[in-house]
């Protein structure tokens, strides 16, 4: 019966600690925009924001980054319209100063805001990385004798 409780707690024991252990985020640029990555497994963006949105630190970070990227659509947005108005202005013979100045400005504010959000993005996840460091114990072997001992 010993046995059993033994062999038990230590199953039980060994589940929870791996369960424990911290899995820090990484990010990749992929072709289509960025990939998150915990450990080896890909994230969707749903997991990830959830992810940011867990560490109090790290929200505050991406809540930034997410509004920044909106400033950065809407130049965008803005960018395209002023290109087709140039177009426009260009092939009727139109005064076209006025739609430069407008595609050079809103491309400058994207850029801007663009690397800022980005930037934000980037210590969100070095936030939540730094929180996970704090409070991580796994499991190594022994360094004398045999069995496993906790490594915080």
């Amino acid at each position: 019966m010993k046995k059993v409780i033994h062999l038990a707690s230590f199953l039980s024991l060994l589940f929870f600690a791996n369960q424990f252990y911290a899995q820090e985020i990484t990010v990749f640029q992929g072709m289509w925009g960025d990939e998150f990555y915990q450990d080896k497994d890909k994230m969707t963006w749903k997991e990830f924001g959830m992810a940011m949105d867990s560490n109090p630190a790290s929200e505050v970070y991406w809540s930034k980054s997410k509004k920044q990227f909106g400033v950065t659509f809407a130049a965008a947005t803005a960018n395209l319209g002023f290109g087709i108005w140039y177009l426009v202005n260009e092939n009727n013979d139109n005064e076209t100063t006025a739609p430069i100045i407008g595609f050079a400005s809103t491309a400058v504010v994207g850029s801007i805001f663009y690397c800022l959000a980005n930037k934000s993005k980037k210590n969100a996840i070095l936030e939540f990385n730094d929180s996970l460091g704090k409070t991580t114990y796994r499991l190594v072997p022994a360094d004398r004798g045999v069995g496993l001992a906790l490594k915080f």
